[in-house]
């Protein structure tokens, strides 16, 4: 194996990175065909100083996709808007107008309390079950003139225990808090199977209702 001295080694590395420089450095584009489409789209985010990543949202396309959606629904559905796939109030807002809804899908406690206080009127089933102080901190972050928004959102309960919590909390902060129960549709990722305890809950939750 020959040998390689320290000098040579520096020199190697800076022809190496001399020749990254280069490529960097290059202007011309020479990548595969594209549409005129996204060719029109590079050259307004050129024209526009734009030399980051950034997402780009075609109105227009977007609005076309959300007539498709509502066209293709069978009557009687409403449309629910996932939230977590559109971290953005204003596209929010921009997709309940268009599609006119007041339904959200939301996950966390960030996303619910920065929705609740955008969107108080916002109809919000939270997809996956809350620890019982996230729910609680809920309540204490929400401003009082956003108070309604707390009678909108459908909490989800996957254990008797939670059941209990959220019973708690309901009646310490004197409000109603509609409950949804999660089922085990076979996946075993979660939820209630069929069985007296899954009885239960829902005769405790009819009960606190009537």
């Amino acid at each position: 194996m020959a040998k390689l001295s320290r000098r040579k080694m520096l020199v190697g590395g800076a022809v190496i990175a001399g020749g990254m420089a280069v490529a960097l450095g290059r202007t011309s584009d020479k990548s595969g065909p594209r549409s005129p489409y996204f060719l029109a789209m590079q050259k307004a985010l050129r024209d526009a100083n734009i030399a980051q990543p950034v997402l780009v949202i075609d109105r227009a396309r977007l609005n076309a996709n959300i007539d498709q959606l509502l066209s293709d629904l069978p009557d009687g559905m409403g449309y629910r808007i996932v939230a977590k796939s559109l971290p953005s109030l204003d596209l929010i807002g921009h997709i309940r107008e268009r599609a006119g809804t007041d339904r959200l899908m939301t996950f966390n406690l960030p996303m619910l309390i920065a929705l609740s206080k955008a969107m108080p009127d916002a109809n919000q089933l939270i997809g996956k079950p809350m620890p019982a102080q996230a729910v609680k901190n809920y309540f204490t972050a929400l401003p009082q003139d956003k108070a309604e928004a707390a009678s909108k959102v459908q909490w989800l309960v996957d254990t008797p225990e939670r059941l209990d919590q959220y019973a708690a909390i309901a009646e310490a902060q004197g409000a109603d808090m509609a409950i949804n129960i999660e089922l085990d549709v076979g996946l075993h990722r979660g939820g209630m199977e069929p069985g007296d305890a899954l009885t239960g809950m829902m005769e405790k939750s009819a009960s606190q209702t009537a």
